[in-house]
């Protein structure tokens, strides 16, 4: 008789548990609103994706910005600047005071700005392309065309003006810009600290967006978490390039897609976030 009292009271308790979590399961499964979720490992790490339709037949997966990422794609690698159309240059000529005045070096009419065709004029060379081109291949392609009239002449080229290459910062910042780029890599980090930060009281710190154009007309996503101090740290290793475009989400905005897709295709983007920033 002790035994089967003995059996009945665990069995009791075994079903009190029970009870428990069916009840704790059914009340937290009704408090989820549709459209969320419970966040778990798995969801977190699972593949994010930018629809540029609403059938969802066009997508751009987004790849979350880390130390792999970086060091697979070699995003933090600074390459050399390009010239590009508007960008002024300045070039120095020693040992030629005659024809090359050196008082002339700091002067505004010493400035070259680059023409639409990507070409610039210099004495005794004519027209030279520039587009495109780094600092040093202008240089020597200016030494071996004022070779054919000087010996061994010495010249260096410099950029005093950067008005060609351009990212866009948009979105939940305290001030939404372009930034021209010079021959000084900028990053991510650096990009946020030009449009003073992030807005505290409405911006989604862990969701902002990088948006990149390839040669296939399909743009890159990445995707940078800028709520903790580890966030900055990677992102500051993250170089940006020309034309892309930094979005920062709003907070409790899931569909941020939907802002940015209806500008696509990546050209019509960049058209339209010029007018919405400031000079």
């Amino acid at each position: 008789m002790l035994k089967n009292t003995f059996m009945i009271t665990m069995n009791i308790r075994k079903m009190n548990k029970l009870i428990l979590v069916l009840s704790f399961i059914a009340v937290t499964s009704c408090s989820l609103s549709p459209g969320m979720y419970f966040k778990s490992d798995f969801q977190e790490n699972k593949k994010e994706f930018v629809y540029l339709d609403d059938n969802k037949q066009t997508s751009i997966p987004v790849e979350p910005i880390n130390l792999d990422l970086i060091t697979k794609l070699s995003i933090g690698k600074p390459v050399p600047y390009k010239i590009g159309v508007g960008d002024g240059l300045v070039v120095t000529i020693w040992g030629l005071p005659e024809t090359f005045p050196m008082n002339s070096i700091n002067n505004e009419t010493n400035t070259r700005i680059v023409n639409t065709d990507g070409t610039i004029f210099f004495p005794y060379v004519g027209e030279v392309n520039a587009l495109g081109k780094t600092q040093v291949e202008l240089r020597n392609i200016l030494t071996d065309g004022l070779s054919v009239f000087f010996t061994d002449p010495q010249l260096d080229v410099s950029i005093s003006k950067f008005n060609s290459q351009k990212i866009y910062i948009l979105g939940e910042v305290t001030k939404p810009m372009k930034v021209f780029l010079t021959e000084t890599p900028l990053s991510l980090t650096d990009a946020l600290g030009e449009s003073l930060g992030l807005k505290t009281e409405t911006s989604a710190a862990n969701e902002v967006f990088i948006i990149r154009s390839r040669d296939n007309g399909n743009p890159q996503v990445f995707k940078a978490d800028m709520s903790s101090p580890a966030g900055y740290i990677v992102a500051g290793e993250f170089i940006l390039k020309p034309e892309d475009v930094i979005y920062v989400n709003a907070k409790g905005t899931t569909r941020w897609n939907r802002v940015i897709s209806q500008f696509f295709p990546f050209s019509t983007l960049l058209n339209s976030v010029n007018n919405l920033v400031e000079d």
